[in-house]
């Protein structure tokens, strides 16, 4: 449906690191679509990889879907990091990675597609969370 890569299912799936002592509001990860060869749905997921020195119940992004340089869709993310009881939701060590799904957005062929991520959280810098992932799906 989508991609020239891809003929169903998921088609990318990859994390970028941040600073663990420091993830600034102002720094962007930035994840590139592959090549889109037909329109269609995707469903995107947020990964987040942290420490338990992250102190938060749990961690409020901005998703930005950009196409040919330009901004189509802005969404806020609310991650899960912390259940009621201060269990962590997600798995690993020394990094505990939780996923959230995030948002459906339309794609067209023809075009170069680009999901920004920023946190919202405090405008100083967020402790704790190491790395930041995007899944996307053909819906």
């Amino acid at each position: 449906m989508l991609l020239t890569a891809c003929t169903g299912g998921t088609f990318l799936h990859e994390y970028h690191d941040v600073d663990l002592w420091g993830w600034n509001a102002d720094d962007t990860v930035t994840f590139h679509l592959p090549v889109i060869t037909r329109g269609g749905k995707v469903e995107a997921e947020v990964g987040v990889r942290f420490t338990n020195s992250y102190r938060y119940k749990d961690l409020l992004l901005l998703g930005i879907v950009e196409r040919d340089d330009e901004v189509v869709r802005t969404d806020t993310v609310r991650v899960n990091i912390y259940r009621e009881n201060g269990t962590d939701t997600g798995e690993g060590f020394p990094y505990i990675t939780t996923e959230q799904r995030a948002v459906t957005f339309e794609v067209d062929s023809g075009h170069v597609y680009r999901y920004r991520i920023v946190h919202l959280m405090s405008p100083g810098p967020t402790k704790g969370i190491c790395g930041i992932g995007l899944k996307l799906r053909e819906e």
